[in-house]
């Protein structure tokens, strides 16, 4: 916390500090070329089940995606072509990629320079989709005297692929029948061959390109001056400059006699969306550095930063393609522009003490006052300081030899956080349609903006330790720490009335504390060989403490689902961070549900329906949403291994991820449509384990089919359809896992061996990736996400795509 209080409001989430090599003085020329090669494929698929195929109500007519047909078996008989196909595993394929690297360094005592050259190709799991990045780089520094140095670098990438229709590519997946081979795409006149409702995956991820193109350069320039030994001047200046390129195109009809546009735009449209971004940052500081007393030194620090964004977005839409196949804003009936420009600049002042005593005890102060555009003015100025005091007491107290190093640390700090821009006002953006008769239109946001906001302030009190024992042979760092963050900037959700659906203010205060453990060590340490261990260990408990006044919760995201199975992530006082609230099944209490309650307790009986059409299943509660999971982990832990022998190295890393809930929202429609396996018993007659509503037990059977039961009722598109679907309890459950996340064996070359071929050092490695997964979760990989990291919300998984494994080979020699 006291550390990341000189970094500003872009460290209210902690700060990470990256130190990219340099040439060294005197080492003479130094050169290291390298390659890695790999492969990856999926890792996890759902579970399908194989032995219904497509049609309703057990009959296929050729008009309905559903897997609710006849048994394939059955069907074979008739048809023989009529079989099971493995469309997930027969449209995903497997990946490659390919990196390769030329870097060159050296220096003497008044010039060091470090240039590296990279490239990267790679084809994606994902059919025709690929990404390809070429980078240079270069960094040196100049000594023109004892008093005054240079130190500069600039960075320069080319990045882009075909990232194919992603957003709806896994949907499009989903909706085609398993009895329908997915490979079988294309027609000879390069028309698609149809399926029902939705456009093949393979055809659109071909003929749909979603190509991306970034070009990227960062700059920075040092100057330090030393006037005299204990007084350093420092200026650092940074520009970060890149344009992003994103081309979409969805092509209408092809005018081929009998072409199928099933699932596919009837006119075709284009897309094309520029991001042009730049960010400069400057600052300037003076470093002081005396030894005040014989046994006290001091290092203190003052400076000033400036720091600015601009980010300009363009947006042109055209539809309607004249003459198809010509993709060309000239070519479209229709064309819509939109622009934006967001800007945002911050200046801060800051200052930082440390008093080194006997370089055993230590304390750092620092002091931080930013100035920033985004917050209103009157509001705009936030001040926050930091504190640190460590004790190094192994080589002070009287304590045994075991001990080869032992500290204490404690730590309060405050970090500043500002907001994105125009949250303050209400804003107008082009409407959607326009220009229209040379009229053009403008719409005003959604969420209104306030003049009344304020900074966000986080306060971080840390305690912590770290020992050492036994020559350096086991470590133990430990850290206790709780976070409160207050003032957090939310839109939170108003009246229709307003005119407005929601608005920007400071929603409440959330409280994080937990403990971080690390625990390393050298177990057996026999000659040659070697093995070090460390297991990491991490607990965190958050609670929102507070909550804007008049607000009974604040929904950050919601994911739709069938009917009523959409799942929100909510924030409420009094409840953890991370409650996923959702439709449930509705439960037995005693002299009925006590006010008040708005967790599911799934521990409690299942109230069975006694009358009407869904006399014998679950009742449904439609009407609430209640807590039917969290999505923030209980722990999380990763233990790694290292055994070294010679110039041989294996490493083994096992990270875990546990108590976690998550939406499958993939699952909904998967379970929608009678696909996952544990659809397989659609024609079983049950009883529903449960009590009615006087709390007796439940003892009617019924069945899960569609149509007339065994019993001649008509239970109508049946269970799964009717109720499974329909409540987000079922796709809310448990997504821990542990991972085998990667095995790496490298050796480097005997020294021996390379003098005579005039090579310093070569060393070879191969590792996988991602090897092992355990999990009850049902879909893909639990960490495939389809929220962004820039979402508040987590939780939710979407319909995103399946994680990968990966093989990798690599080399590098050192000239």
């Amino acid at each position: 916390a006291a550390a990341t209080g000189l970094y500003g409001v872009r460290a209210a989430n902690g700060a990470v500090v990256i130190t990219t090599k340099n040439g060294k003085s005197g080492k003479g020329l130094t050169i290291n070329v390298g390659s890695t090669f790999g492969t990856d494929k999926i890792n996890k698929l759902p579970q399908f089940q194989e032995n219904f195929g497509r049609g309703w109500y057990g009959i296929d007519d050729g008009s309905v995606y559903s897997a609710s047909g006849a048994l394939i078996e059955a069907q074979s008989v008739v048809d023989p072509t009529y079989v099971y196909y493995d469309n997930y595993k027969n449209f995903y394929r497997k990946g490659s990629m390919r990196d390769s690297y030329f870097n060159m360094s050296g220096g003497n005592d008044v010039f060091t320079f470090y240039t590296s050259v990279n490239n990267t190709q790679q084809e994606g799991i994902i059919p025709f989709s690929n990404w390809g990045r070429t980078s240079a780089r270069f960094r040196g520094s100049a000594k023109f005297s004892e008093k005054f140095n240079v130190e500069a670098s600039v960075n320069y990438s080319n990045s882009g692929g075909n990232r194919v229709p992603h957003t709806s590519m896994g949907e499009r997946l989903m909706y085609w029948s398993h009895t329908q081979d997915i490979t079988n795409y294309k027609k000879p006149d390069g028309t698609q061959v149809p399926g029902i409702l939705s456009a093949n995956p393979l055809w659109t991820a071909e003929f749909w390109p979603y190509e991306d193109q970034v070009d990227r350069t960062i700059s920075n320039l040092t100057f330090n001056y030393k006037p005299v030994e204990w007084l350093k001047f420092t200026y650092r200046f940074g520009h970060d400059f890149y344009v992003d390129k994103r081309d979409e195109i969805v092509p209408g009809p092809k005018g081929v006699v009998g072409e199928s546009l099933s699932g596919l735009s009837a006119v075709g449209y284009m897309e094309q969306r520029r991001f042009i971004n730049r960010v400069i940052n400057s600052n300037f500081f003076a470093t002081i550095e005396k030894q005040v007393m014989p046994d006290l030194k001091a290092t203190v620090r003052v400076g000033h930063e400036l720091f600015e964004t601009e980010n300009n977005y363009s947006y042109n839409y055209g539809e309607g393609f004249v003459t198809p196949g010509f993709y060309s804003f000239s070519n479209v009936t229709l064309v819509r522009i939109s622009e934006n420009t967001f800007r945002r600049r911050l200046i801060g002042a800051f200052a930082d003490a440390t008093l080194d005593y006997k370089n055993f005890l230590y304390l750092n102060l620092t002091a931080r006052n930013d100035w920033t555009s985004t917050l209103p003015k009157g509001n705009n100025s936030f001040f926050y300081p930091s504190a640190s005091v460590s004790f190094i007491f192994n080589d002070v107290l009287n304590l045994p030899s075991q001990l080869s190093y032992g500290k204490i640390r404690a730590a309060y700090g405050q970090v500043g956080k500002d907001t994105e821009p125009y949250r303050t006002a209400a804003t107008y953006t082009t409407a959607t349609g326009f220009p229209i008769n040379n009229q053009v239109g403008y719409v005003r946001s959604a969420a209104k903006g306030s003049d009344q906001l304020v900074p966000e302030i986080t306060t971080t009190l840390e305690f912590g330790t770290e020992l050492k024992l036994f020559e350096n042979r086991l470590g133990v760092d430990f850290t206790w720490y709780k976070a409160n963050s207050r003032d957090q900037i939310l839109a939170v959700p108003v009246s229709n009335t307003t005119g407005y659906s929601s608005i920007w203010i400071n929603a409440g205060e959330i409280e994080n504390k937990g403990i971080e453990m690390a625990l390393s060590g050298t177990p057996i340490q026999i000659g040659d060989f070697r093995w070090d261990a460390m297991i990491n260990f991490t607990r965190n408990r958050n609670m929102v403490v507070d909550i804007s006044e008049g607000v009974t919760d604040i929904a950050l995201a919601t994911q739709s689902g069938y009917v009523n199975s959409a799942v929100t992530m909510r924030i409420a006082k009094g409840r953890p961070y991370g409650d996923l609230y959702g439709t449930s099944y509705q439960r037995y209490y005693e002299g009925g549900r006590p006010e008040g309650t708005v967790v599911l307790d799934r521990d409690r009986p299942v109230v069975i329906n006694n009358t009407g059409s869904f006399a014998g299943f679950p009742t449904m509660n439609t009407t609430e949403q209640l807590v039917i999971g969290n999505a923030m982990p209980r722990w999380l832990a990763g233990i790694r291994n290292t055994f070294s022998y010679k110039g041989v190295s294996l490493s083994v890393l096992i990270d875990t991820r546990w108590g976690i809930d998550q939406f499958d929202q993939y699952g909904v429609w998967l379970a929608a449509f009678l696909k996952p396996e544990f659809t397989n018993d659609r024609n079983d007659v049950v009883i529903f384990d449960g009590v009615l509503a006087d709390g007796t037990p439940n003892t009617q059977q019924v069945w899960l089919g569609q149509g007339l039961g065994p019993d001649g009722r008509d239970y109508a598109a049946g269970y799964y359809r009717n109720i499974h679907r329909v409540i987000s309890e079922n796709f809310v459950y448990d997504a821990s896992f542990v991972k085998l996340r990667n095995i790496t064996l490298s050796y480097n070359l005997p020294k021996q061996w390379l003098t005579p071929l005039s090579l310093k050092a070569v060393s070879v490695s191969g590792s996988v990736n991602n090897i092992i997964l355990w999990t009850p979760w049902r879909n893909f990989d639990p960490e495939s996400y389809s929220l962004g990291s820039a979402s508040n919300a987590t939780g939710l998984s979407g319909m995103g795509y399946p994680g990968a494994q990966s093989a990798l080979f690599s080399i590098n020699i050192t000239l």
